[in-house]
Order: C-alpha cells, then sequence, then structure tokens
C-alpha cells in the first residue's frame, strides 16, 4: 500500500505553493535538494517534511514556528564547527580565533 492518493496530491500541491516563496525553510530545503535529485524527487521529500510537520503540530499542539528551525541550523552549524576543530588539535595545529563580518 502506497497511501491515500488524494492526501499525497493535495500535499504536493502545498508543496509546490511552498516552492514559489522565498526565504523560508521549507523552500531552501526543496532547493537544495532538486539540486541533487530533481524537482519531481524534491517535491516528494518536500511532501513527505510538509505532512511530518503537520503531524507534529496536530500531535503536540504547537504553532508552526520559522524561528525553530534557524535556531536548530544553528546548534547543527557550532556542533560542525567544534567537530572540525576536534580533528584538526588530532593533528598538532591550532586554531586562531577570527572576527567574521557578515
Amino acid at each position: 500500500m502506497h497511501g491515500n492518493p488524494y492526501i499525497k496530491g493535495l500535499i504536493c500541491e502545498c508543496a509546490w505553493s511552498v516552492v514559489s516563496m522565498r526565504n523560508t525553510y521549507l523552500s531552501k530545503f526543496y532547493w537544495r535538494i532538486k539540486q541533487k535529485r530533481g524537482a519531481k524527487k524534491a517535491v516528494i521529500a518536500l511532501s513527505r517534511k510538509i505532512l511530518t510537520i503537520v503531524y507534529n503540530i496536530l500531535k503536540n499542539g504547537d504553532d508552526y514556528n520559522e524561528e525553530k528551525f534557524e535556531i536548530t541550523r544553528q546548534k547543527q552549524e557550532l556542533l560542525r564547527i567544534k567537530k572540525i576543530a576536534s580533528e584538526v588539535k588530532k593533528y598538532g595545529l591550532t586554531l586562531v580565533p577570527m572576527e567574521i563580518n557578515i
């Protein structure tokens, strides 16, 4: 069984509408996947992510908050930096902190 085709079509339409929005977590997710896999597979991946978000909203009773994704991304970025720093220290090198102006 592959699930309800009516719900799949509905969520895919929602995904296509999300693609047209800019500077959102979900649209950035789509464009990242599209570069690797193609447009149709990226829409299916986005549909699945939307379905997961809707499920968690209904399960937990929370509101959709775009800022949660940004906070998670920043945490992952910090963990990646720590991992790279520990790899550098393994080789006996030292890191010098720099100020980055963005």
